[in-house]
Order: C-alpha cells, then sequence, then structure tokens
C-alpha cells in the first residue's frame, strides 16, 4: 500500500510539471483590415491597408515642420514654417516569414520592408517622390516604431531636385 500511495503522490507531482512544459503557442488575433496610427514624434495620421499578407498602402496626412526656406532669389535663409503634406507609400514587406519563423512578432506589419513614398506638400505644391528601405515595429500592445531611407526626387513647378526620402515614426495604434 506504502508503495501505491507513494507511486501516485509522484505522478501528481509530475504531471503537473509535464503539462507546464507543453504549453501551447499563444494565439494572435488576425490583423485589423485597416491599421491607423497617429505618430508623435513627426506629427501625422496614417491609415495603413493591407492588400495582401506581405504587400500595403499606407496613405495620411502629415504636417512637416521646416527651419530652412528659400526667398525669391533662391537664397537658403532662416524661415521657420509648417505646411501640411498628403502623402501616400506602397510598402512591400519582405521577412514576414522569417521573422514568424524565429519567433519574433510580425503582427502590425512589424518586420522590413521596401517602399514607394508619394508626398504633395502645401502651400506650395511641392511633389515629392522615391523609393526605400524601412522597418516598422510593435512595442508593446498599442505603441509602433518606424524609420525608413532612400533617395527621391521633389518637383516644385518647372524645378525637379534630388533630395532624401525617408521617415522615423513614433506612435499609437489606432486599433
Amino acid at each position: 500500500m506504502k508503495h501505491v500511495l507513494l507511486t501516485m503522490l509522484c505522478a501528481l507531482m509530475i504531471i503537473p510539471l509535464k503539462s507546464q512544459d507543453e504549453s501551447p503557442l499563444p494565439v494572435l488575433p488576425p490583423s485589423p483590415k485597416l491599421i491607423g496610427r497617429v505618430s508623435l514624434v513627426s506629427p501625422k495620421l496614417l491609415l495603413e491597408i493591407p492588400a495582401s499578407e506581405k504587400f500595403t498602402v499606407t496613405t495620411g496626412l502629415s504636417i512637416r515642420p521646416s527651419l530652412i526656406g528659400t526667398n525669391t532669389a533662391g537664397e537658403n535663409e532662416f524661415k521657420p514654417t509648417i505646411s501640411p503634406s498628403i502623402l501616400a507609400e506602397p510598402r512591400y514587406y519582405f521577412n514576414l516569414e522569417d521573422r514568424k519563423l524565429k519567433g519574433k512578432r510580425t503582427e502590425y506589419y512589424s518586420g522590413w520592408y521596401i517602399g514607394m513614398p508619394l508626398n504633395l506638400d502645401f502651400p506650395d505644391l511641392q511633389f515629392v517622390f522615391g523609393g526605400n528601405i524601412g522597418f516598422q515595429c510593435i512595442i508593446g500592445n498599442r505603441w509602433y516604431w518606424n524609420i525608413s531611407t532612400g533617395p527621391g526626387f521633389a518637383v516644385s513647378g518647372s524645378d525637379l531636385t534630388v533630395t532624401g526620402v525617408g521617415d522615423f515614426g513614433l506612435g499609437i495604434i489606432l486599433n
């Protein structure tokens, strides 16, 4: 009888340890159809529209502060301004599967991407476009950061200027 009680006691102690060892993978909620974001560093309101598992289109409104402007003679001068901008950027996320296999987060399109940003800046109607590479990542449950850089062009009237395109965003996910 002692051996039966000792065996049952050992079994009762091992079963909970075994069940903790074989925990199922966490089930992540599906990504929403539309992802709303507010960037606090470079003020903007963004809407990311997933077209497929790897391709999205990001659109939004931003406010671009600037300290240097051009005077009528074409010279740079200290001229602080705030100009609104409409933006659109198709993005292709190319490493989401690798991140999933490594156990990293991929919800809300957390990963590396290649994009083609298009901006229309007001009030001077300057059109800025280019190509970039970037990384976007979720922080916690509601925060995100995004960084991207690349070459681009700015068109204002009949002037074409080589410039850089990019973004640094830190903000809140709305949904």
